[in-house]
């Protein structure tokens, strides 16, 4: 056989070149397959920081004009942050939308990874090519990933300084659940946690339609449980406060108050007011004191007169870095789980099958 005929043998330098290809090619299928999603995402993601910064300068006007204070209710910018304004009710519904982003993300990007492959039959052709099932799902997992990470890591940040800016001028606390979920890196945790429980839902259920109810029915359990179990993550903290007085002590600065300021007119038993002695008042005493009158007013007024008090359990606003950090935690646990669970379908999953 001459030179010329002679099939040249395989080097490593074409194995490397077949391997980058095979990365190469993957990435353009990525994109080939996702681009009207990834398209929108972006498009919406935008659509929110542009948003959500044109508020933030808003607030910080109001903010200067209520002479960097909160603004007192009785004013023209408390006005705008009280009831239902315009301004209250845009700020409520960027904030679901904020909330709700991470079921968006793993209904959209993270089912369709492997339950459309299964639907169009096309994981033979994907997994036969020149690279290995596994890699093929690191590789788009991957890609994916640092997709959602990028895009709700900039929400997330325009997030955190709307609501920190919203606590300077209006009475709300960071504590409450949904701005508790909207700000620090929550939002990302969240989402790459329900991108991956998107792709696992595909990739056991291996249809579109079943796996997104499966994921909206846990989006909305998971989202309950966490919102009725976060306030007592930690032990509270307990204080004597009194009655409708102007020094709310500890409970300032985007403290969560968890459980205490209901008091029972009229029962034989504790009313949930306590004497300048600590001793708790039965609820017949209390009405005695302070008869009900329908003026809400008069009544804490004779309450504050009294100088009775109300024992409340409460989270400090320090501890929201902490908070954040247990719930994240939690849901980057759960991402873990539905990794391996998605790597071990995908290792089980019969070529033969489509």
């Amino acid at each position: 056989m001459s030179p010329a005929t002679r099939a040249p043998a395989p080097t490593s330098s074409q194995d490397d070149l077949g391997s980058a290809g095979g990365v190469r090619g993957l990435l353009w299928l990525t994109w080939r397959q996702h681009r009207w999603t990834l398209i929108g995402t972006l498009v919406l993601a935008a659509v929110l920081v542009g948003w959500m910064t044109y508020l933030s300068i808003e607030l910080t006007d109001l903010w200067h004009q209520c002479h960097e204070t909160l603004c007192p209710e009785n004013s023209p910018q408390g006005e705008r942050l009280a009831g239902s304004s315009p301004l209250v009710l845009t700020l409520g519904a960027l904030s679901r939308l904020v909330q709700y982003m991470p079921l968006l993300i793993g209904l959209f990007i993270g089912v369709p990874v492997l339950a459309r492959e299964h639907e169009q039959r096309t994981l033979l052709l994907a997994w036969s090519q020149d690279v290995s099932p596994t890699r093929w799902l690191w590789t788009k997992l991957g890609l994916l990933g640092l997709f959602v990470t990028a895009v709700t890591a900039a929400v997330a940040g325009v997030s955190d300084h709307l609501a920190h800016l919203e606590t300077q001028v209006a009475p709300v606390t960071l504590f409450d659940y949904v701005p508790f979920l909207n700000t620090g890196m929550l939002p990302v945790a969240v989402s790459i946690c329900w991108f991956v429980i998107g792709a696992a839902l595909g990739a056991a259920v291996r249809r579109t339609l079943p796996a997104v109810f499966g994921m909206i029915a846990g989006f909305i359990g998971l989202t309950y449980l966490v919102q009725w179990r976060y306030p007592t993550l930690m032990k509270p903290l307990s204080v004597h406060l009194e009655m409708d007085g102007p020094d709310r002590g500890p409970l300032r600065d985007n403290a969560l108050v968890v459980k205490g300021g209901m008091v029972d007119y009229g029962a034989d038993g504790p009313s949930g007011a306590f004497d300048a002695t600590g001793r708790q008042l039965s609820g017949v005493e209390l009405q005695h004191l302070c008869p009900p009158d329908n003026d809400s007013g008069r009544m804490l007024s004779c309450l504050s007169n009294l100088h009775l008090q109300q024992h409340v359990q409460y989270q400090p606003g320090s501890r929201i870095p902490e908070f954040h950090l247990i719930v994240a935690t939690g849901y980057l646990g759960l991402a873990a789980v539905a990794l391996a669970a998605v790597w071990w379908i995908v290792r089980r999953t019969d070529l033969s099958a489509g």
